[in-house]
C-alpha cells in the first residue's frame, strides 16, 4: 500500500514538477537573448533582457517552492503522503528498477521537520538583485566602445561616398567652335546626371591660333554638330591667341558667372560671327549679363591665365573610381553614360522644360532637342506653348529665354 501511494503521489508531483519547470522556462528563453547579443544592440536592451531573465528565475524558484509546499499540505495528516510528495516535488530521480519497497516511512518528528523546511522554502526568491549589478559592470566597457565604433563606421561611409563621386572638368575657350558645338550634350549631362556628379568648366590654357585652320574647323562644326556657327568671324582682323578672351572668362568666374559669360561670348562670336577680341566689347557683354562692371574691369587687368598645350578642345577630364579618363575634342552623350553606368550612377529624367529655360536660358533649339529627345518641329511647338518664354534669333537659330 505504501508502494502504491508513493507511485501514485509521485506521478502527480511529477506533473506538478513539469508545470513548475514550465513556469520557470522564461529564464531559459531569455538566455538566447544573451547569447545572441553581439554589442550591436544598445545597452538598455541588453539589461532589459538580463533583468527579465533574473525575474523569471526568481518566479520559477517561487513556483517550485510553492508547488512543493502545496504537495505537503495536500497530504493532510498522512505522514506517508507528505513524505512522498516532498521527495518527488524536489525533482530527484527514482531508485533503480522502480524499487520503492525499501523506502522507510519517516516518523512524525521527521515529517514535522520536513514540513517546517518546506514552509520556509517560499522565502528563497530573494535572489534577483545580484543578477543585475554584474550585468552593469559587463556592459559599461562595451557601451564606452560603441560610440567610437559608430564614428569609425561613419568616417568610412563618408570616405566611400567621396571615392564614389564622379568629377567632370571640361576646359574650354571662347574661340573653340567644338566647345560651343557640344553644349547640347553637356546640357543633357547636367540635366540627367547633375545630382550625382560634380561638373566644372574652366578656361583652357592660352593657345595660339591659325585663322585659316580655325575657320575650317568652324565650318566643319557647323555642318556636324547642329549649333549655329558663322565662320566669317575669321575673315577680318582675326585674333592670334586666346589670351584676352581667356582673361575675360576668368574675370567672370571671379563673380561666379563664368558659364553665363562664355555662352554670351559664343553667341556673339561663334554664332553671330562678330568680334569678341576687344576689351570694350568684353566689358559691355559683362554688363549685359549683370556683372559688376567695375569689378570686372579690375579683375580683367589682375587675373593671370594658364599657358601650355592641351590639344583639341574641349578637353574633358573625368575621374572614375579615382582613375583619370581624359578625352580631347568632341564628346557624345554615350561617352558619359558609359562611364557613369560603370560607376553605378543612375540616369535621371530632365526637369520640366519651363524650369530648364528658366535655369539655363537663353538656350538654342538644338539644346532642347538633345536634352528632351524630340525633333525640331516638336521642340519649337513645346517652347512656344510655354508661359513667359521669349525667343530671338542669332546666326539663323532661335534662342529661348524668360
Amino acid at each position: 500500500m505504501v508502494i502504491f501511494m508513493g507511485s501514485y503521489s509521485g506521478g502527480n508531483n511529477s506533473s506538478d514538477d513539469d508545470d513548475s519547470q514550465d513556469e520557470g522556462s522564461p529564464d531559459d528563453h531569455s538566455q538566447p537573448g544573451l547569447d545572441d547579443y553581439g554589442g550591436d544592440d544598445g545597452d538598455d536592451d541588453f539589461k532589459q533582457e538580463s533583468g527579465g531573465g533574473a525575474g523569471s528565475a526568481a518566479a520559477g524558484a517561487a513556483g517550485a517552492a510553492g508547488a512543493a509546499a502545496g504537495a505537503g499540505a495536500a497530504s493532510g495528516g498522512a505522514g506517508v503522503g507528505a513524505g512522498a510528495g516532498a521527495g518527488t516535488g524536489t525533482g530527484t530521480e527514482p531508485a533503480e528498477d522502480g524499487d520503492f519497497g525499501d523506502t522507510e516511512e519517516p516518523d512524525d518528528g521527521e515529517s514535522a521537520e520536513r514540513e517546517d523546511e518546506e514552509g520556509e522554502q517560499p522565502d528563497s526568491p530573494d535572489i534577483e538583485e545580484p543578477d543585475i549589478e554584474p550585468e552593469d559592470d559587463v556592459d559599461d566597457p562595451e557601451s564606452e566602445k560603441e560610440p567610437e565604433e559608430e564614428d569609425a563606421e561613419e568616417d568610412e561611409d563618408e570616405e566611400e561616398e567621396e571615392d564614389e563621386t564622379v568629377v567632370v572638368v571640361q576646359e574650354i575657350d571662347a574661340l573653340s567652335a567644338v566647345s560651343w558645338g557640344v553644349q547640347p550634350v553637356m546640357k543633357r549631362v547636367e540635366e540627367c546626371y547633375g545630382g550625382e556628379i560634380n561638373l566644372f568648366y574652366k578656361p583652357a590654357p592660352v593657345r595660339e591660333v591659325d585663322p585659316e585652320q580655325e575657320k575650317q574647323k568652324w565650318i566643319n562644326v557647323g555642318r556636324q554638330l547642329g549649333m549655329p556657327v558663322n565662320p566669317s568671324f575669321w575673315d577680318e582682323d582675326p585674333p592670334e591667341s586666346t589670351e584676352l578672351v581667356n582673361k575675360a572668362f576668368e574675370a567672370a568666374i571671379e563673380q561666379y558667372r563664368g558659364m553665363d559669360y562664355i555662352r554670351a561670348l559664343w553667341r556673339r562670336g561663334v554664332a553671330a560671327g562678330r568680334d569678341i577680341n576687344d576689351e570694350d566689347v568684353l566689358i559691355e557683354l559683362a554688363s549685359d549679363i549683370g556683372l559688376d562692371q567695375e569689378q570686372f574691369v579690375e579683375d580683367l587687368d589682375r587675373v593671370e591665365v594658364e599657358t601650355g598645350e592641351r590639344g583639341e578642345l574641349p578637353f574633358t577630364f573625368m575621374e572614375i573610381q579615382g582613375k583619370p579618363a581624359p578625352k580631347n575634342g568632341r564628346v557624345r552623350y554615350s561617352d558619359f553614360k558609359t562611364q557613369f553606368t560603370f560607376q553605378g550612377v543612375d540616369e535621371q529624367e530632365p526637369q520640366e522644360l519651363q524650369r530648364f529655360i528658366e535655369e539655363y536660358g537663353p538656350v538654342a533649339t538644338p539644346e532642347v532637342m538633345e536634352v528632351y529627345g524630340v525633333q525640331r518641329e516638336e521642340s519649337v511647338q513645346l517652347l512656344q506653348d510655354l508661359n513667359s518664354v521669349l525667343s530671338f534669333e542669332v546666326g539663323g537659330e532661335q534662342f529661348w529665354t524668360v
